[in-house]
């Protein structure tokens, strides 16, 4: 038995393993694409601005560089293409895919997280990675000196964009509250007006019961009365 539950536990680290390691490789294909996405369009404005320069006699003949979209990028811009790629990571095996990072595709990473760090919805993941990353690759990124005015923009946008979403939930949990005592108020009156009604019914349905009894009493007495007079 013991042998068993140890191959089992054995089978859980490895797929584990295998599912942190495809996270990696997710985001290292992810960069790499990115990153030649970035080269292709360089490339694309010299030749455009080199046309541009031309006269147009030069130009003759020739169509001004149109940049081709690329077909690996899904019809995303680069902030939702990263995103895609790190959503596409179950929550269990990101900090894994994120340690297994050379330093080098971390420091891309941070480069294209941190525009993402103002607007983009997904806050909760970003700064969890991007705080993961940060601590577990302290030392290599604090002694790189062209990582440090990333590292202040990054902590600046961090900052920011948390406290924005703290007022963001401060003011939804108050609204909540608002709403809850407006409810709470209005179904306490209703009980109120409830108790009203049904103490009013059963008050009115016990003095018709009282009457129909005065009723039957008084007509049983004069039909006694009428046979004892023909008595």
């Amino acid at each position: 038995l013991g042998h068993e539950e140890g191959g089992v536990v054995g089978d859980g680290a490895a797929r584990k393993s295998i599912l942190s390691l495809k996270g990696t490789e997710r985001l290292l294909e992810a960069l790499k694409t990115l990153a030649d996405d970035d080269e292709r369009t360089a490339e694309h404005a010299a030749a455009a601005a080199a046309w541009d320069a031309r006269s147009e006699r030069d130009r003759e003949g020739t169509n001004r560089p149109v940049l081709v979209p690329n077909l690996l990028l899904l019809n995303l811009d680069h902030g939702a293409y990263l995103l895609k790629a790190l959503t596409s990571i179950r929550a269990a095996d990101l900090e894994p895919a994120l340690i297994l990072l050379p330093l080098d595709a971390v420091h891309q990473l941070l480069q294209r997280m941190r525009p993402l760090l103002d607007t983009a919805p997904q806050i909760e993941l970003l700064a969890k990675a991007t705080i993961f990353v940060l601590r577990v690759h302290h030392r290599a990124v604090v002694a790189n000196r062209a990582m440090v005015g990333l590292l202040h923009e990054i902590k600046a946008a961090l900052g920011a964009r948390l406290a924005h979403e703290h007022s963001v939930v401060g003011y939804n949990v108050a609204a909540l509250g608002f709403v809850g005592r407006e409810i709470e108020e209005q179904s306490q009156a209703r009980l109120f007006e409830d108790a009203v009604i049904a103490r009013a019914e059963g008050k009115g349905a016990k003095d018709a019961a009282g009457a129909t009894a005065e009723l039957r009493r008084k007509t049983v007495a004069r039909q006694r009365l009428g046979k004892g007079g023909k008595r």
